[in-house]
């Protein structure tokens, strides 16, 4: 029976290993709370046909952002800006057709377009305003059991960041997801899903 179990816990750490979208230790102090966002999330981003931006940092040619919404009772929404091969800025907004604080479902709509370099650059100075690559993490700020995760990641010169907030009112999580959600993406969301 110990030879089972040990089996069963192997296979399940390695297939955890395999999807790990984030470093170990950047959501939480505690290991186990880390581990289970870290699941919750990369599961979410696996929905959402999303790489892990952590790994592309071994590029250092690639930069880009990703705003994850994870919101209890909505569907799981990301938005990731990224320059493509031709050096254009582009975008890409999906959403999972299960709910934040649930399983995550499937990829049920995905749009790409083209971000404006006069667009880019405001974005690029908001990042900046912000603090985004100094902004604290992991922040244990959860409150509550219901609400929404505010995942902000970038990745620039082989360097990665994120910050990851509960249901935040203000700040930089707050601050880059809304100009990256509804700004930039254009996401139509009505006013009581908005949290």
């Amino acid at each position: 029976m110990k030879r089972l179990v040990l089996i069963v816990v192997l296979m399940s750490s390695s297939c955890f290993a395999q999807t790990r979208m984030f470093p170990a230790g950047a959501l939480d102090t505690r290991n186990d709370l880390d581990v289970f966002r870290n699941q919750w999330y990369s599961r979410a981003l696996q929905a959402l046909h999303e790489p892990s931006l952590s790994s592309e940092a071994k590029d250092q040619r690639v930069e880009s952002y990703r705003f994850l919404w994870l919101r209890s009772f909505n569907h799981p929404v990301s938005v990731r800006i990224y320059r493509n091969d031709k050096k254009q800025w582009m975008l890409t907004l999906k959403i999972a057709s299960g709910a934040g604080g649930y399983p995550p479902g499937v990829l049920i709509d995905e749009e790409t377009c083209g971000v404006k370099d006069v667009d880019m650059q405001a974005f690029l100075t908001r990042v900046n305003k912000t603090g985004f690559w100094t902004a604290p993490n992991p922040v244990n700020d959860q409150k509550g059991t219901d609400g929404s995760q505010w995942i902000i990641e970038g990745v620039k010169d082989g360097k990665y960041h994120v910050v990851d907030r509960w249901y935040p009112k203000d700040g930089v999580a707050r601050e880059l997801g809304w100009e990256m959600v509804f700004n930039l993406a254009g996401l139509e969301v009505p006013k009581q899903s908005i949290y």
